[in-house]
């Protein structure tokens, strides 16, 4: 438990941070993803969820390349006759966009994120799971992906990426499909 502490308070802080009254002309990104991941190395494993693996929250400024987002997933899983598994990933991300995220007016008024350039998006994180014993593991990696705009407010996320778990010395192959709002 004392190992998700410190990837737990980053997140808080960042969260703190972009919420704080500074942060007032940044925007917001809300998304669910669902997710796929394939472990390669000394313990193989392989977890596909739908429709939603996690949450993310993204924070960018209009006219910048870069937004930060930290992202939560939590799952309890019981049978009948077996203690619950309660499981867990803390997830801190940095997108960096090729080009400047670009907010249009809308005949209403409104500022929407309409234009979103691909992205590269370096990302640390922290998963595990408890009951009947625990484990949890600290792992880092990269993605590569793409927001493309449906309506005003929504797009449509797709990511591949790469992973290391440093506990478990496994590589980890990922795709993620997601649903992103820009609330107003």
């Amino acid at each position: 438990m004392r190992s998700i502490l410190r990837p737990a308070s980053l997140v808080v802080l960042v969260l703190l941070v972009a919420t704080s009254p500074a942060a007032a002309q940044r925007r917001v990104e809300l998304g669910i993803d669902a997710g796929a991941v394939f472990g390669l190395g000394h313990t193989s494993s392989v977890s596909i969820t739908l429709p939603g693996s996690r949450f993310r929250a993204g924070f960018f400024r209009p006219g910048s390349r870069i937004s930060v987002e930290p992202s939560l997933g939590l799952g309890y899983h019981k049978v009948e006759g077996v203690t619950g598994v309660f499981t867990y990933d803390l997830e801190l991300g940095t997108l960096f966009h090729f080009r400047p995220i670009a907010v249009e007016n809308e005949g209403t008024g409104g500022e929407v994120a309409r234009v979103i350039p691909p992205y590269i998006r370096p990302f640390v994180g922290v998963t595990g799971f408890s009951g009947g014993g625990s484990d949890s593991e600290f792992s880092a990696g990269v993605g590569l992906g793409a927001k493309v705009p449906w309506r005003r407010d929504l797009a449509l996320r797709f990511e591949a990426n790469v992973g290391y778990g440093f506990d478990n010395k496994a590589t980890r192959i990922g795709a993620l499909a997601g649903l992103s709002y820009f609330p107003r």
